[in-house]
């Protein structure tokens, strides 16, 4: 038995990404992607003010599932950010795509078409700037903590000179050797940031664009290694012979003091959208 479908007047509209009408055949055809809600198909809504050349990826949804408790339960969020992923990534591989960041709901068709009014320009330049490119993501992570710090001490006169007048007696060598130990986790740390800007410097290179993106905990990357680099490039498939060269190098440096680089990609560019901020969004 089929679940009941939901009164109009609950509904709301589901942004997924803007993109171009090239994606319209997939969203008509047999492969296209499930939605968020899996009572509604995924459709699209043309702006008729831009000759037809920009189209709104989206699918209903009923407003009330998109409550705060809801939003707070990870089961729940992981389930349809996998769906908005798949519907977003299916749609790259026919057109360029402005992603929107998952749970963007408008109050209705209306509302989103006047939202896709007031930023056409900003839209226009950000499909035709992300034109045959896509995310990669760049990460560098600890892999051996005592490499590490033992190649940045070794760089460090301030830690060199205190090894040198360590205390004979117990007591202030205590003392000293903690002082010590504190000053090779500085050294360590910022040696693993001269890294990372070198890192930074030798791959935006090679890529139209690049980000910065925070470093996060094992609890969010899923690893014991501690994530010391993060960042996200943006790329044309031309470019990735020499990004990839470019990275192997970088590698090699890195596997010498410890660290160890990580690449995933591609991806829709999520961390190179214009500001497309003040739309006209549901408050469920």
């Amino acid at each position: 038995m089929s679940a009941a479908t939901p009164d109009a007047a609950e509904r709301g509209i589901y942004l997924y990404c803007l993109a171009r009408p090239q994606c319209l055949a997939l969203l008509a055809g047999a492969s296209a992607p499930r939605a968020v809600d899996l009572r509604f198909p995924v459709t699209a809504l043309a702006d008729a003010g831009a000759q037809q050349q920009l189209v709104a990826v989206i699918s209903e949804v009923e407003i009330a599932d998109f409550s705060e408790e809801n939003l707070q339960t990870l089961l729940w969020v992981g389930e349809r950010a996998g769906l908005h992923e798949l519907v977003v990534a299916g749609v790259m591989d026919s057109s360029p795509v402005l992603p929107v960041k998952f749970g963007t709901l408008f109050r209705s068709h209306a509302s989103l078409a006047q939202f896709m009014v007031c930023h056409r320009d900003a839209i226009e330049q950000g499909l035709d700037l992300l034109h045959d490119k896509a995310e990669w993501s760049v990460k560098a992570y600890v892999l051996d903590e005592e490499l590490a710090r033992a190649r940045f001490a070794e760089e460090d006169a301030g830690v060199a000179l205190r090894r040198s007048t360590l205390s004979d007696s117990p007591g202030a060598r205590y003392l000293q050797q903690k002082q010590l130990d504190a000053m090779v986790e500085k050294a360590l740390d910022a040696g693993v940031a001269r890294t990372g800007a070198a890192l930074q410097q030798a791959l935006q290179a090679q890529a139209a664009a690049s980000t910065t993106l925070r470093c996060h905990s094992s609890t969010i990357t899923g690893r014991a290694e501690r994530l010391v680099f993060n960042a996200s490039f943006l790329l044309a498939p031309q470019a990735l012979p020499a990004f990839n060269q470019t990275l192997a190098e970088q590698q090699a440096l890195c596997e010498a003091i410890g660290l160890g680089l990580e690449l995933r990609g591609p991806w829709p560019p999520y961390n190179f959208c214009p500001d497309l901020s003040g739309g006209t969004q549901a408050e469920p």
